[in-house]
């Protein structure tokens, strides 16, 4: 199968190298990644300057660009083969709830899965980097081997996260829906003169979590490798049935 890796944490990062290392064992597996760190660049896309891309080694390219754009580039580019799959990750920090609109390891994928090419997004929830990028590696290994198998035709995209466990703790996959995550952040007003004013971004602390029963954080904080299937379709047929129903 041909694969095309991409991530948000740039293509010297530790989890997506061990990511390729491993699929490479048994699959012809590409890195297209952002040549610098891009996390929290959703589906952003470059439209109106050239790319740079640098081919650092066999198979691996490195792009002055966004994860969306990496995949972009990968499926419409004529830079590689065309591929089977996209994996976006591993990265490095987990992607649970809300975090699926802001991630740019998650823009990758659906992006993936907008061009027609099954997607997927995954994540260990570390922080920085994690002793079990090899574990959740081979797992992902594994998993590709029946994705076919168990999806069908369809073109998927999942959203997968990792615990930062040990195997002999973890306690095997659940099928959640999305949770709930709030964070406190906010910006600071560092200078303010000459009709200009100059902002500082702080990452607040998760101010809050839903950790109603059965969703991705819930069970990711259990042990569980949680799989969340998503779609690109986000209309709200619930308002819509109700609204037509009220003319």
């Amino acid at each position: 199968m041909n694969i095309l890796l991409t991530n948000d944490d740039g293509v010297y990062a530790k989890g997506l190298n061990t990511l390729f290392n491993v699929l490479s064992k048994e699959h012809n597996v590409f890195i297209i990644a952002p040549d610098q760190e891009k996390s929290g660049t959703s589906n952003a896309m470059t439209f109106k300057t050239n790319f740079h891309i640098k081919n650092i080694s066999e198979n691996i390219y490195a792009l002055a660009g966004f994860p969306a754009d990496c995949v972009n580039i990968g499926i419409r580019g004529d830079i590689i083969p065309k591929v089977d799959l996209v994996i976006s990750g591993i990265n490095h920090g987990p992607n649970l709830g809300d975090d699926i609109y802001f991630s740019g390891t998650l823009g990758g994928a659906r992006v993936a899965c907008i061009m027609g090419i099954p997607g997927i997004a995954v994540s260990i929830n570390c922080n920085g980097e994690s002793e079990y990028f090899q574990d959740a590696s081979v797992f992902m290994l594994n998993y590709i081997d029946n994705l076919f198998l168990t999806f069908g035709d369809r073109c998927i995209f999942l959203n997968i996260n990792y615990p930062d466990l040990p195997g002999s703790r973890i306690l095997g996959i659940k099928y959640p829906n999305l949770g709930k995550r709030i964070y406190n952040d906010n910006y600071k007003v560092i200078n303010n003169e000459n009709n200009e004013i100059k902002l500082q971004y702080n990452f607040g602390n998760l101010m809050n979590i839903t950790n109603d029963n059965g969703s991705d954080i819930s069970e990711l904080e259990k042990g569980y490798i949680t799989i969340t299937p998503l779609t690109l379709d986000c209309t709200d047929y619930e308002l819509i049935k109700n609204i037509n129903n009220n003319i």
